[in-house]
């Protein structure tokens, strides 16, 4: 029997889910997704920087900006975040929350000499900064349930233990998971031993195949329980000069890095139970990874009042490590009874092997029965993939009006559908080496084009901003996506303070988003359930700045 990864189980029972999530596709999005970030000013405005320049957060934006300083700065940006998940499944409503506290940037400016074009060269001045940028919070909790007439996730696990047994050629039956249950105790090989010696799938034949999901029928009551952790950060190097005040051109390099951690607990109690009173099963994934992108872009000013940027991003090149595992937990409502009848591997010797993995089984005139199951697990999966992720095209419009403000636009290009796996582990799922996540991501997602709106007006040393950005749905508009529309909007605003040695920024921004989330899927539709979720994100940014 071909050994299958936690991850892989994790994969197809979380197949139809669009929401954060643990299947390579949505990790990939995650991995990709952009924010608003660098410093409180930028942030307050949308993110509007690629036309704009004189800001740190250019590092990791558009480096032609570097260009515009005239004086060395250092800067940091301590960020606050809020996050809130509203979550509808069947016909009950749960609010989960969490926050996070984290350094969102911090970078320094070296600015080079100014030298009189009339005199010299024409380019007449540079500057080299490096950054450290937060570019996105992945922590989040989630919270649903409900009382399900229609299913339980037992049934699902009797579907991917069908769908194994059909890709085997060999067979997968009740005696491959005895093999596995002797071999390792309670810690199995197989996600599908762990639902049989769970007793969540029946066999319904003496070999075993096709299974049936326990207590079918039967009304469950199901909880479901999502927290994540990590980030998506870089280390931004770049330089930017100027030439003749005109066109300010730039270079960068960033150093990636990620860390995403997730917990998916599942609880089902039966209504009625005729054997199995419920259960409690828990899927972890810790991922870590680096990777590097190249950036470069341009600002040209026409006039003073005028100015014009794009920029390009390639794609970011990560190297990623997985750790998958998978546990179960089953409640009895009475003795489960061992024989030939239920358990078509059984014989004299499975009560021992059942007593050393930790199962409590009695014997009452002949007859054996379990009346304990341990805390069953799967053996820890770890492989390494490759992922790259989005290129992106930036493009921005700056209007100043004197020392009064600006406003500025920007637009960007994401091409989701070019992201890409690969791997040469022999551990990894063959998925990522053969193309089939690839294909999957490409049959997935679209390129989208963000937008993002924002401005400044000055009074004195106070500067007072406002910005909202746009984000378009990735997903294609198939059919099966139709009835959710997951554009991000983002609002934001804040206030800023400069003298000539220090400068003091603020800004609060509010996102809101609709997704989706199902925890398991059936090959009938009307079988199982998704929760509709309202994510809303409230994040405060202060930067502190100081000239030399």
């Amino acid at each position: 029997m071909k050994r299958i990864s936690g991850f892989v189980a994790l994969f197809l029972l979380s197949g139809a889910a669009w929401a954060q999530d643990n299947n390579y596709e949505s990790l990939a999005r995650l991995f990709s997704q952009t924010n608003p970030q660098g410093s409180a000013r930028m942030q307050a405005m949308g993110g509007t920087h690629t036309a704009l320049g004189a800001d740190v957060t250019t590092l990791s934006g558009n480096p032609a900006g570097l260009g515009f300083y005239t004086r060395s700065e250092l800067s940091i940006s301590p960020m606050f975040s809020q996050i809130n998940n509203s979550s509808q499944y069947i016909s009950r409503t749960q609010d989960a929350s969490t926050n996070q506290f984290t350094l969102g940037n911090v970078g320094i400016i070296l600015a080079g000499d100014k030298r009189n074009p009339v005199r010299s060269s024409r380019w007449v001045g540079g500057s080299f900064g490096a950054s450290y940028s937060r570019q996105n919070i992945l922590k989040s909790s989630i919270r649903f349930g409900d009382r399900n007439q229609y299913s339980s996730m037992a049934d699902y696990f009797a579907q991917y233990a069908n769908d194994e047994a059909k890709g085997s050629s060999a067979g997968v039956t009740a005696f491959d998971f005895k093999k596995d249950l002797q071999a390792n105790g309670n810690v199995f090989d197989y996600p599908t031993s762990m639902y049989y010696y769970g007793l969540l799938i029946d066999p319904g034949s003496p070999s075993g195949p096709p299974y049936s999901g326990t207590e079918p029928h039967k009304t469950t009551n199901q909880s479901f329980a999502f927290n994540s952790s990590g980030y998506t950060s870089q280390w931004n190097f770049a330089y930017g000069a100027n030439y003749m005040n005109k066109l300010y051109v730039g270079l960068g390099f960033a150093l990636a890095r990620m860390s995403y951690t997730t917990s998916k607990v599942m609880t089902e109690n039966f209504e009625n139970p005729n054997a199995i009173s419920g259960f409690t099963y828990n899927n972890d994934l810790t991922t870590s990874g680096k990777g590097f992108n190249i950036s470069a872009g341009l600002i040209y000013r026409p006039s003073d009042i005028v100015r014009v940027g794009v920029s390009i991003t390639t794609p970011t090149w990560y190297t990623i490590n997985e750790s998958a595992g998978q546990g179960l937990q089953t409640r009895l409502a009475r003795p489960f009874e061992v024989s030939e009848d239920t358990n078509p591997e059984w014989d004299n010797s499975l009560p021992g092997t059942l007593r050393s993995a930790g199962f409590n089984v009695t014997t009452q005139n002949g007859t054996n029965y379990i009346t304990s199951v341990p805390q069953l697990s799967v053996l820890p999966f770890d492989s390494q993939y490759r992922l790259r992720t989005p290129m992106k095209l930036a493009g921005g419009l700056g209007l100043f009006f004197g020392k009064v403000g600006f406003i500025s636009l920007d637009a960007e290009l994401i091409n989701y559908s070019n992201m890409k796996f690969s791997s040469d582990d022999p551990n990894a799922d063959g998925g990522l080496s053969d193309g089939y996540y690839t294909g999957i991501v490409r049959n997935t997602y679209r390129n989208v084009a963000n937008f993002k709106l924002g401005g400044e007006v000055r009074a004195d040393q106070v500067s007072f901003r406002a910005g909202i950005s746009y984000y378009q749905d990735p997903y294609k508009q198939t059919s099966q996506f139709n009835s959710l529309d997951r554009a991000r909007w983002i609002y934001s605003g804040g206030i800023g303070y400069k003298t000539d040695k220090f400068y003091a920024d603020a800004a609060v921004l509010y996102g809101v988003q609709t997704t989706a989330y199902t925890p398991y899927i059936l090959s009938t539709t009307q079988d199982y359930a998704s929760a509709k979720i309202k994510n809303t994100t409230t994040t405060g940014v202060l930067t502190v700045g100081v000239y030399f």
